[in-house]
């Protein structure tokens, strides 16, 4: 456990993703520790992340980080803008799913943590009898190879920054839960066709769990020197000025800066 400003810092997997992307200097750290440290920064999404907002929300009623209602968006003609229409129909997918495979939702919603780390399941079921954990996904991307948040089955176990879910849930639910090897799904619905979807579910080699430790180590250790000695600006134009700390910060980049490239 982290202490930062009075505050428990447990590592969550989104928290070890943003920290990799801040060590890969993809992510400026000044914004790092803002938005997933002091956590002082508004709640912003990006129009897909607020489709599937609702798709969730209408799915199983849980609310968005933010704790409000999602709304969805409306035509000029008071009309479902085409967006929402689909997921009103992938929701009805969802339903039909859940009637035929007679999976029971036991919680949704719900927060697993220790001293350590922390997770939030969108779904915790009954299924075959089961305890299992299913996670929703309504994506553009149900069959992209290359995206890194592509899911085409072939390529899924190469990706590592899609697949550390899994393996930090089950985790969890082991030491928590009590429950070992606890059955792990993804459901995927296709945000560009409502009557798509996948389903796949994660198994999750042994040794898997062991580097898995040892990244959680790592990004404790990172983050504990980065509380100590300062984290580091990484100041780019283009993203500066979408930054929602773009008016007070000291380091931003008004200008386009000078890329060199040798060929």
């Amino acid at each position: 456990m982290i202490k930062n400003k009075g505050m428990n810092v447990k590592i969550s997997q989104s928290l070890m993703k943003a920290y990799n992307e801040y060590k890969s200097e993809r992510l400026c750290g000044l914004l790092f520790k803002a938005k997933y440290l002091d956590r002082n920064l508004p709640f912003v999404t990006s129009p897909s992340m607020q489709e599937g907002i609702y798709f969730e929300y209408l799915a199983t009623g849980s609310l968005p980080k933010s704790g409000e209602i999602p709304e969805p968006e409306y035509t000029l003609k008071k009309e479902l803008k085409e967006p929402y229409k689909r997921i009103v129909q992938a929701v009805e997918l969802f339903k039909k799913i859940f009637t035929h495979y007679d999976i029971k939702i036991l919680e949704k919603g719900y927060t697993l943590q220790n001293d350590e780390k922390s997770g939030v399941l969108d779904i915790l079921a009954e299924w075959n009898g089961e305890k299992c954990i299913i996670d929703l996904k309504y994506s553009g991307l149900i069959d992209d190879k290359w995206n890194e948040l592509g899911w085409e089955l072939n390529s899924l176990s190469e990706k590592d920054g899609l697949m550390m879910q899994g393996v930090h849930y089950k985790m969890l639910a082991k030491e928590i839960l009590g429950i070992d090897d606890i059955p792990f799904y993804y459901f995927i619905f296709n945000s560009k066709n409502p009557n798509d979807m996948k389903i796949v579910k994660q198994h999750v080699d042994e040794d898997r769990y062991f580097f898995h430790q040892m990244a959680i180590n790592k990004t404790k250790e990172g983050i504990e020197k980065g509380l100590y000695e300062g984290f580091k600006a990484y100041p780019d134009y283009r993203k500066c000025i979408e930054c929602p700390m773009f008016e007070n910060c000291e380091v931003k980049a008004e200008f386009p800066l000078i890329n060199e490239v040798y060929y």
